[in-house]
């Protein structure tokens, strides 16, 4: 990575950050379910993040896209919501064991 792409990299690090210190803050006062979605929601954006600097992969991208369909169904359909939770733990797992072994 040049200079630039460190630049560019390291401030979205920070926005995401900020983004996850925020939403730490904003789960004290807003409705319980906003919780899940803000973590949810920061699983997919730090995936787009390494699809951006080439540092993801086809599970991820499978992951992203199935949090990303559902991510919203929190505030409607909560079983639905917990049965993409469930799938995207598992894949996140299958993704873990490739990576550590």
């Amino acid at each position: 990575m040049n200079n630039m792409d460190e630049k560019k990299f390291k401030d979205e690090l920070v926005l995401l950050l900020s983004y996850l210190i925020t939403s730490a803050r904003g789960c004290m006062d807003e409705p319980k379910s906003y919780g899940p979605f803000r973590l949810i929601d920061s699983a997919s954006r730090l995936i787009a993040l390494m699809r951006k600097y080439g540092i993801s992969d086809e599970a991820l991208d499978s992951i992203a896209k199935e949090i990303d369909q559902d991510k919203f169904s929190t505030m409607t359909d909560s079983k639905r919501f917990l049965r993409m939770l469930d799938d995207v733990v598992l894949k996140s797992l299958d993704v873990v064991n490739t990576v550590i072994s």
